[in-house]
């Protein structure tokens, strides 16, 4: 049956049976109808939506008692959740955390959030207290629960790509799960106009419960396996905004951040403004502090040089996250107002280190990069190019010049392909031949750790992909055109190595 169909079929029985019949046990009743319902999308929340019926369903709901061993018992609603709450906040002048309320008799509560769909951040702001919150605030106002759902929240947020934070897995996981219930981490809205479902996986390498993490984890990726509206993102990859470029192409396309509320937003990549808000505030503190006004050097945070023997502690993590979610000090200084004390201090071992490091990043040496930069590709960032061009005159100046670095770390250059119309169509065509992908979804499954590809191969994909719109005014969608080429909704998932 259709989607639409199912519609109708639900409709009748509604109208037959009433609005009982609508709950998820009244439809698991029904022989087949909740795989088939789940199958085109209208999981049992979704369905009571699509009919208009939610108001009535959530009434029936809350005045229907539930039936216990011990007889009838009095059901949980939002509304007695924060009452309660409210209740407990005005005697200890804070809402205590979930754990208190399971530890003094009042865990029915905490289950009730839960099982209601909300959580406890969003109890918190009902009843007003933020006291004992460990939420991470991102640019639009949402509260995480980690920097990583933040960093991606800010991702989106400056793209203009509208998404929420997680909601409650349908009632159907706890058939595929040893728990009853899980959250997602945040939803978004891909080129489709679909909701798509995601989770950020922390792994836990050297934490807590990382066996029962990775059970739960195991089982979260079973109840998914071949749906198209979800997407597991790795903690760290939330991190870059090169990296959520990639991943989430197959999605939202290629899209440029425009969104921005601060002056400094357009300098520091979006995935970071969270934690660069904090760290610009401690930072503008230690420049007060400094005799001339002005933030210090790396080797005088560190303590290295002629900094060495300085009183005071070292300011290592500091350096470490300036580097991480600033940019580094040079952007720091712009940040700060302060671009005209921006030194670099080099030497030929510092050249040929920043050279490797740029070559292991970009998978092009400097020279190459400034010259796509000059050929007008869109996938040059300008910022990029200019570290390029510094680590470039560095190399030359301490090191000998490009092509003596090039020879000592080993590195085969072959001059910079010409990308002609013919040359693309030719490149696209051999992917999606092989893989029966885009070269970006292509390119995003390798970001993703979904496919193993060489390095060199998946540096090869991201040129031609730079490469496009420079001899098509129509992007890939015009390459697709001419090949007869629709990309599928979502990339496969292959373990290949080219």
């Amino acid at each position: 049956m259709s989607r639409q169909e199912l519609l109708d079929y639900c409709r009748k029985l509604y109208v037959d049976q009433g609005i009982k019949v609508l709950t998820y046990s009244g439809l698991k009743e029904i022989k087949t109808l909740y795989p088939n319902l789940y199958r085109v999308g209208l999981p049992q929340k979704t369905l009571v939506v699509e009919l208009g019926l939610k108001d009535e369903y959530t009434d029936y709901v809350a005045k229907t008692p539930i039936v216990r061993a011990g007889g009838l018992t009095k059901r949980w609603t939002w509304k007695r959740c924060v009452r309660e709450a409210k209740l407990v906040k005005v005697q200890f002048s804070h809402l205590p955390p979930a754990a208190w309320f399971q530890a003094n008799g009042h865990g029915s509560l905490v289950q009730a959030v839960y099982y209601l769909g909300y959580s406890w951040e969003m109890l918190r702001q009902e009843v007003g207290d933020f006291e004992n919150s460990s939420f991470v605030e991102s640019r639009n106002g949402l509260r995480w629960r980690s920097h990583p759902e933040a960093s991606l929240s800010n991702f989106l947020y400056a793209r203009g790509i509208t998404h929420k934070r997680g909601e409650k897995y349908p009632d159907d996981y706890s058939d595929f799960s040893t728990a009853n219930y899980a959250y997602y981490d945040l939803h978004f809205v891909n080129e489709e106009g679909e909701w798509i479902n995601v989770e950020i996986w922390g792994d836990k390498p050297h934490g807590h419960g990382e066996l029962r993490y990775a059970e739960k984890r195991k089982d979260k990726e079973n109840y998914h396996y071949g749906r198209e509206d979800f997407l597991g993102i790795n903690f760290q990859d939330c991190f870059s905004d090169q990296v959520l470029s990639e991943v989430l192409r197959p999605y939202i396309g290629r899209v440029e951040p425009f969104q921005f509320d601060k002056k400094s937003d357009e300098h520091i990549e979006s995935s970071h403004w969270s934690n660069a808000d904090e760290l610009l505030t401690a930072c503008r503190k230690l420049a007060a502090q400094m005799p001339d006004g002005k933030f210090p050097t790396e080797e005088w945070l560190r303590k290295r040089g002629k900094w060495a023997g300085r009183d005071g502690d070292s300011f290592n993590t500091m350096s470490v996250y300036i580097k991480l979610w600033l940019g580094g000090i040079r952007n720091l200084r712009k940040l700060l107002g302060q671009s005209e004390n921006s030194t670099e201090v080099w030497d030929k071992q510092k050249a040929i280190d920043s050279y490797k490091s740029f070559y292991q990043k970009h998978g092009i040496t400097t020279d190459q990069y400034r010259h796509l930069g000059k050929s007008g590709s869109k996938e040059v960032d300008a910022d990029v190019v200019r570290e390029a061009t510094n680590i470039g005159h560095a190399v030359i100046k301490y090191a000998g010049g490009t092509s003596d670095v090039n020879k000592l770390l080993g590195i085969e250059v072959d001059r910079i392909r010409k990308w002609t119309r013919e040359a693309i169509i030719d490149g696209y065509r051999k992917i999606i031949d092989g893989w029966g992908v885009s070269p970006s979804q292509l390119l995003g499954d390798y970001r993703s750790s979904k496919i193993e590809l060489e390095e060199s191969y998946a540096a090869e994909v991201k040129r031609l992909i730079g490469a496009t719109s420079g001899q098509f005014p129509g992007g890939a969608r015009e390459v697709y055109a001419v090949l007869n080429f629709k990309p599928p909704s979502r990339p496969r998932s292959r373990r290949r190595r080219v």
